[in-house]
């Protein structure tokens, strides 16, 4: 008997290649695939939700700690305004006591200076004349007096020179008067007075004397 082989021969040969029951390579993939599906569909979601959680917690305590660093710097720029409005009237306030204590003591520098020179003027000693050099607050004052005595007048200066009040006490000029018959002899002078005020710190400045120079 005569038999034909009616199989084409690609057929012949993948049958005899893979017999059946044979592993496929191309099953096997799509058994992989399927499998890295499955696994995406249980792993994946929750990764994505953790890493949101996380993500959404840490915006959450970003935001809290930027409430508060504003709600600080927003105190802080308070208590700064109200530390320098403080500040600012310190400042005018001392400003307003500087000038007031130096208007009374520039006010009063005469009525010192006046007491001062009654209060040190020895029995033995009279003025003739009071003239302003300078004015009020570098007071300075020249004096012109007449006394029994030098001795009178050497108590006289160290009186004012004694005075709280008083600074620079300069003896400009001292002569004797009375020199003709029947004239009590007497000794005229002629002082500098420079005012201080109550801590007896004198005002410095050149004093200009009645005969045009400086001392």
């Amino acid at each position: 008997m005569i038999e034909i082989d009616l199989l084409p021969e690609s057929l012949r040969r993948g049958a005899g290649t893979h017999p059946a029951g044979a592993f496929s390579p191309l099953g096997g993939r799509n058994a992989l695939l399927t499998l890295a599906l499955w696994g995406s569909v249980f792993i994946v979601p929750p990764a994505v939700l953790s890493l949101w959680w996380t993500q959404h917690a840490e915006a959450r305590g970003l935001d809290a700690r930027v409430a508060a660093a504003s709600a600080d710097s927003a105190r802080l720029a308070g208590l700064r305004a109200a530390s320098d409005s403080l500040a600012e009237r310190f400042r005018e306030i001392g400003e307003r006591i500087a000038l007031v204590e130096r208007l009374d003591r520039d006010r009063f520098a005469w009525p010192h200076m006046l007491d001062e020179i009654s209060r040190a003027l020895p029995s033995f000693a009279w003025l003739i004349s009071l003239r302003e050099l300078s004015p009020p607050p570098a007071l300075a004052v020249e004096l012109q007096g007449v006394a029994a005595n030098p001795l009178a007048i050497t108590q006289f200066v160290h009186s004012l020179d004694a005075s709280d009040h008083i600074a620079d006490v300069k003896i400009i000029g001292s002569q004797q008067q009375g020199l003709d018959a029947g004239d009590v002899a007497r000794q005229a002078f002629t002082l500098i007075l420079q005012f201080a005020d109550e801590t007896g710190v004198g005002r410095v400045a050149p004093i200009v004397a009645a005969d045009g120079g400086q001392h």
